[in-house]
């Protein structure tokens, strides 16, 4: 989401929310609600946009998860803290109130902890399953526990792995055959190259016609080798 988007979100949700408090309660309330979710929501929000800005050196997502919880949770308990003083809450309701959004917070924070270990594992199983790819295994499932845009990113790792194994076996068909397309005018070259070294041919005419296969043959290797360069561009 980008800086403007949250500005936008936070200016609905303080307008929605100051305007229900000063229909209840009177404008002054109203006004002093707007007031306290504005603050506490720019101070949230503009903290977790530097932490988006600052990932790399804040460091493993569970890392992030845990500032960004915490910096969420220390600055409304904070706000919380000014709004109760200055409503003059006797010190006995202002702490209870700051115990229980501090025990809100907790519940929280375990409850998104649970959440990131699943997201963590799915993208450790599909950090691994890449990681096997590399170093050239293609028979590989990767696997996650939801339905979501980690379990497509390794639908794509499986379809991606697939390919590779498709192609590397018809890259291995090719060179066979290749070879094997190689070998029969190589050798044939070669029995004539012999023939014609050892004397073996007798007469010009015999001897034109043993160069006329040379001829032959190396037509064809020229053929397979300019064949071998468009198949290496594609």
């Amino acid at each position: 989401m980008s800086a403007r988007s949250t500005a936008l979100v936070l200016g609905l949700v303080v307008a929605a929310g100051g305007g229900a408090f000063a229909l209840v309660y009177g404008p002054r309330d109203g006004a002093l609600m707007a007031l306290f979710m504005l603050g506490c929501g720019a101070l949230v929000l503009g903290g977790a946009h530097l932490l988006a800005r600052r990932r790399r050196v804040v460091g493993a997502l569970s890392r992030q998860f845990v500032a960004g919880i915490s910096l969420a949770i220390g600055l409304v308990t904070l706000g919380v803290g000014a709004i109760a003083l200055l409503m003059f809450l006797s010190p006995h309701d202002a702490f209870t109130m700051i115990v229980l959004l501090l025990f809100a917070g907790a519940l929280s924070a375990c409850s998104a902890s649970l959440l990131a270990g699943g997201v963590l594992d799915d993208i450790e199983s599909v950090r691994d399953g890449l990681a096997a790819v590399g170093e050239g295994r293609r028979e590989i499932e990767i696997t996650t526990t939801a339905h979501d845009e980690l379990a497509e990113l390794a639908a794509a790792a499986n379809e991606m792995a697939g390919r590779l194994d498709a192609e590397e076996h018809a890259r291995r068909e090719l060179v066979a055959a290749v070879s094997h397309d190689l070998r029969t005018p190589i050798t044939s070259l070669r029995l004539l190259a012999a023939a014609l070294q050892d004397d073996l041919v007798e007469g010009p005419a015999e001897r034109g016609r043993y160069l006329a296969d040379m001829e032959t043959h190396i037509a064809a290797l020229s053929n397979l080798i300019d064949d071998l360069f468009e198949l290496s561009r594609l």
